[in-house]
């Protein structure tokens, strides 16, 4: 079923005003707007300090990628432009393409309608925070990085716990080592020798 953050349910792209951005497009100014605000701040701070051992590069690499992120998505809304789903669909005089394979299952087929988003995944997620906060004090950053990890996969939808896992311990290794050993930052390493 489709998700959608822009319009209350029931509300089709048709019926919203013409000229109006949809909401996740606000959203997006808004980060975009920050982000640049926060490149400048880096940029300001690193006064032409672009050492790679030291503490300027980060902030000014990572502020640069989020406005670079928020420009790009940003350019995906313009005002009477048609979004992609709603091109893809034929005109109401052409008949629709003969699609081979079984009939689905009319339980399963979508009503058109958003689904509305509920609360539970994201507070699900702010436990998981919280949770890795905590452990991170104990059991150190490659273990908590892979029980938060593993759970935002299973509070997202994932059901797959191998693949999860192991994708979970990959890039939290990977995180570590590249912030103790490229940028000599220091993450905890808690229970485990590294």
């Amino acid at each position: 079923m489709a998700v959608t953050f822009d319009e209350p349910v029931g509300r089709s792209q048709e019926d919203r005003p013409a000229g109006r951005f949809p909401a996740h497009a606000v959203v997006a100014v808004g980060l975009l707007t920050a982000g640049i605000a926060l490149f400048w701040i880096a940029i300001q701070a690193a006064d032409g300090d672009f050492d790679p051992k030291g503490p300027y590069l980060a902030p000014v690499m990572v502020t640069g990628a989020w406005v670079m992120v928020c420009a790009v998505y940003l350019a995906q809304f313009r005002p009477g432009r048609a979004s992609a789903a709603t091109a893809a669909e034929p005109a109401a005089d052409e008949p629709a393409p003969d699609v081979e394979g079984p009939a689905p299952d009319p339980d399963e087929l979508e009503t058109g309608e958003p689904t509305p988003v509920g609360l539970v995944a994201p507070v699900l997620v702010v436990i998981g925070l919280v949770g890795f906060a905590i452990a991170l004090e104990y059991a150190g950053f490659v273990l908590s990085a892979v029980g938060f990890f593993v759970w935002t996969a299973r509070v997202l939808g994932s059901r797959n716990w191998i693949r999860d896992s192991v994708v979970a311990v990959v890039l939290s290794l990977a995180i570590y080592l590249a912030f103790t050993r490229l940028l000599d930052l220091f993450l905890p390493g808690g229970v485990l020798p590294l």
